[in-house]
């Protein structure tokens, strides 16, 4: 569908001889004694008004369905406000790249885990054509039809479409609206909640122009229309994030970070007030930082450097000798992230979700021995990291080492970012592949290597031309977000009472 459907939508006047149709269509509405159209619209947009009151009033979100949610454990599920929007979003969020199959088969029904995530108080769900190329959207198109349209939010990607990996990144506008299109039939709806714009993060000066003076504009005229109701952005570069926030020509409404609000990087705390002083909202992605703060540690094509992977492989090989679970600790870090709306999380079984449900609505909190490991690993093992991410890393290398790894097929120069290859091998659910001998000889020695602890991994910091703070050292060492330590002046874990609770 081109650009110039989407003038045809209703609710959009429609220019003709250089004056809108709107008077004619409403002369051609009470001319058969009928009331206009507009008038029964306004009258469901007011009652739908007195509805969220109604809800508000009770300590429900505008989401809450009678005889759909279970009410008790929407009353325990905490919400939010998402920046300037109207969207009270719960503080845990469906991520459904792993019903795409991004990281393997799903264990149980997918309409199960769907259907449960939302009648327990989650409100918000992540997808993208992206995830299993096309393959979360289509599966949830059929499981979200016996599911209330009221009772949910949902968000998907537009910019990354193809595995094509030369034109991988498509922002031309006819494109886009066609994309948004295509993931409204798969989805089954009329509207999107919100449309992310997903960033080339190495190549957004080549891209910046037609981002700001295209992309933008086709995603502000998909909102026009109705088809969509908030623009989003997300990407990997906090940085150029927020460069395109700050010269976008139309408002951008909500920004989706992943692998920055985690145990080993939290530079996405410096950024917060930037986005809050602008009325966007926030969320958290990837809170296990695509693998890396896992038992089973991260895939072997994981961009980060050796160093990282050495000092988060020590740490989680103490919290084992504790006999405790490094991804309680990462997903509770994550969820309560100060300064976010809500935190995505994959699920890809019920018993996922329960465990998760559990630990966010205080049902299964962390012990005080888990603040204590949390608290140790943090400052023994991952304070030292100074944030460091694979944001600009030696490509060349890169690839040198995936040839090493028996991965030679995946190596290839055509991928012009090693945020770029590590999105596509996570579209081609590279997770689930077995991996050789060596890999797993190389984990097990990664596993008992013990971590360089300060060394500092980064050159300079982050964002100085947003308004943060400008250190010598990074965020890392100023503590965005942590827990209680007798060594450090940590800004304090919300508790319940200082969230927006609905």
């Amino acid at each position: 569908m081109q650009s110039h459907t989407f003038s045809k939508a209703r609710g959009v006047p429609i220019v003709i001889n250089g004056s809108a149709s709107a008077h004619h269509l409403h002369q051609a509405s009470t001319s058969n004694g009928r009331p206009p159209r507009s008038t029964s619209l306004n009258l469901r947009a007011k009652q739908r008004e007195e509805e969220a009151r109604a809800k508000e009033a009770a300590g429900l979100p505008q989401t809450f369905t009678p005889r759909f949610h279970n009410e008790g454990a929407v009353r325990r599920m905490r919400y939010n406000r998402l920046g300037r929007t109207d969207m009270v979003v719960s503080q845990l969020g469906l991520g459904c790249g792993a019903l795409g199959g991004l990281f393997g088969d799903v264990s149980d029904s997918i309409q199960s885990i769907v259907e449960e995530s939302i009648r327990e108080g989650i409100n918000i769900i992540d997808t993208a054509y992206w995830y299993g190329k096309d393959r979360s959207e289509s599966i949830l198109g059929k499981v979200l039809s016996n599911i209330p349209r009221s009772a949910y939010y949902i968000c998907t990607k537009m910019g990354r479409f193809e595995l094509d990996f030369v034109r991988n990144f498509d922002y031309r506008a006819d494109k886009v609206l066609d994309a948004i299109m295509e993931s409204l039939k798969r989805l089954r709806l009329t509207y999107i909640d919100i449309v992310f714009l997903q960033i080339h993060d190495v190549e957004y000066d080549k891209y910046e122009q037609m981002l700001l003076f295209e992309t933008l504009q086709a995603l502000e005229m998909a909102k026009q229309s109705g088809k969509v109701r908030y623009i989003g952005a997300t990407g990997y570069s906090l940085d150029k994030l927020g460069r395109l926030f700050e010269a976008a020509p139309i408002p951008i409404d909500v920004v989706m970070s992943y692998t920055h609000g985690t145990l080993n990087d939290n530079s996405l705390g410096r950024y917060i007030s930037f986005f809050q002083s602008r009325g966007v909202g926030v969320i958290n992605g990837s809170p296990l930082s695509m693998g890396l703060l896992t038992h089973s540690g991260p895939p072997p094509w994981h961009p980060s450097s050796e160093i990282i992977k050495d000092a988060v492989a020590t740490a989680v090989n103490y919290c084992t000798e504790k006999h405790i679970q490094v991804e309680r600790l990462a997903l509770d870090y994550a969820i309560q992230f100060p300064g976010c709306s809500s935190c995505f999380v994959s699920i890809d079984s019920l018993a996922h979700m329960r465990s998760v449900l559990d630990l966010t609505i205080g049902d299964a909190p962390l012990t005080q021995t888990e603040h204590r490991v949390r608290d140790r690993i943090m400052r023994r093992y991952l304070d030292s990291l100074d944030n460091a991410g694979w944001e600009g890393i030696d490509t060349a290398a890169y690839w040198k080492r995936l040839k090493k790894l028996g991965l030679s097929s995946l190596a290839t120069n055509r991928h012009s970012s090693v945020e770029s290859l590590a999105s596509t091998l996570n579209g081609m659910s590279m997770r689930s592949t077995t991996s050789s001998s060596d890999l797993a000889s190389l984990r097990a020695h990664r596993r008992r290597t013990p971590s360089r602890g300060g060394t500092s991994l980064l050159s300079g910091h982050y964002g100085s031309r947003f308004g943060l703070s400008s250190t010598s050292s990074p965020a890392r060492s100023v503590r965005a977000f942590s827990v209680t330590s007798s060594v450090r002046t940590p800004i304090p874990v919300p508790n319940g009472s200082s969230n927006h609770k609905k």
